[in-house]
């Protein structure tokens, strides 16, 4: 038996320098931590009184993972750590305590192999409409549900086609909104979700043109149907001018509720009549920073989000919120990053009757060191 032991040790052994020799496989982590306090008015908190949170402890972002390179070969793992109650649904309450549970998130897990004219992935990566702007920490993803481009779940199965700076993807249909409210419906899929992204790179900066489109059926219960067609678009723009730099971004999209865009307002048809009303919005983000120094920079930002329903009458909901941060490099790796943010919920319009949905004051330091 102890020969067995020693024998198996040895083949173990022997295939791990095989295996060192034959790609190149990097660890990784990043350790965050959440330290804020958000003061909401008594409209936002829907509890008829204002009310106050403070928020300590491990961030959403909280990561670990794995790089491997080998020849045509390149592929990534990354889990995160999750909320033991209600799960990440940015709202403080329900999501204290993070991982006290012990839970943990798949959130990477792909596979691309470089034919050399282009290139083929398949697993669970960030899908093509995904930018990010603003550097802000407190939302898991800067000002992205105020009318940035974004999936409110980041990471999702796909294959991809990447040919130069043009990428082609085909991902699941999202149907978890269901049908449509006043439809009584199950839903059918046909063809899969479809993203394209181009970047386009110069001197002067970056731009990056994003699309998709879905489309799935709402059945009733007398197996009468109607199409719940999704489509995004959105631009963004980062521009370096010596120590000052400016992200932009832009959207539009018709039901992205239903497409999974993450957003705050509503983005769902309903069925009116004996049709689908459909649910159009448009936002864009805007982020201005400074780098004082290699340990000092600051940025301001701002986001809006607007949508309406195609009903008679007028229905409007919008949102926009504003932030400063300011991030501080300790070393390499070890960054403090105190955040201000006010979140203004703005207003519901209801054939021309305005309902205050209130606002959202948010102040506090992100604390984040990396490690590989």
């Amino acid at each position: 038996m102890k020969k067995f032991i020693i024998f198996v040790a040895a083949i173990a052994m022997v295939g791990s320098f095989v295996a060192t020799a034959m790609a190149d496989v990097s660890l990784y982590g990043s350790a965050r931590f959440r330290t804020y306090y958000a003061d909401q008015s008594k409209e936002a908190s829907n509890t008829g009184y204002s009310d106050g949170d403070l928020e300590w402890r491990i961030g959403h972002l909280t990561r670990f993972g794995a790089s491997f390179q080998s020849d045509k070969i390149t592929g990534k793992f990354e889990m995160d750590a999750r909320a033991g109650g209600a799960g990440s649904t940015g709202d403080i309450e329900s999501d204290s305590g993070a991982s006290r549970l012990g839970n943990m998130r798949l959130r990477l897990l792909w596979g691309e192999y470089d034919f050399g004219s282009w290139k083929f992935m398949i697993g669970q990566n960030y899908p093509l409409y995904d930018a990010v702007v603003s550097g802000i920490n407190y939302y898991s993803g800067g000002f992205q549900k105020f009318g940035g481009i974004a999936y409110d779940v980041a990471r999702t199965s796909q294959m991809r086609f990447t040919v130069n700076n043009l990428r082609i993807a085909f991902l699941p249909v999202d149907t978890s909104q269901g049908g449509v409210a006043g439809y009584d419906t199950e839903t059918d899929v046909m063809l899969p979700k479809i993203e394209a992204r181009y970047d386009l790179k110069m001197d002067w900066g970056t731009l990056n043109f994003i699309g998709g489109y879905q489309t799935y059926k709402a059945v009733n219960d007398v197996d009468a149907d109607q199409s719940i067609n999704s489509w995004v678009a959105g631009i963004r723009g980062h521009f370096d001018f010596g120590p000052a730099y400016l992200g932009v971004s832009g959207t539009y999209r018709q039901n992205g509720g239903n497409y999974g865009a993450w957003t705050t307002v509503w983005e769902k048809p309903v069925f009116d009549g004996n049709d689908v009303k459909d649910a159009t919005a448009w936002g864009g983000v805007a982020a201005l920073g400074y780098k004082i120094n290699d340990s000092n920079t600051i940025e301001a930002s701002y986001g809006f989000v607007s949508s309406e329903l195609d009903l008679p009458g007028t229905w409007e909901d919008k949102k926009q919120v504003f932030g400063l941060m300011y991030k501080y490099t300790v070393a390499p790796g070890f960054y403090i990053v105190p955040e201000f943010i006010y979140q203004d919920n703005k207003e519901t319009i209801e054939d021309g009757v305005e309902c205050d949905n209130g606002d959202v004051t948010i102040f506090g330091v992100f604390w984040r060191i990396d490690f590989k």
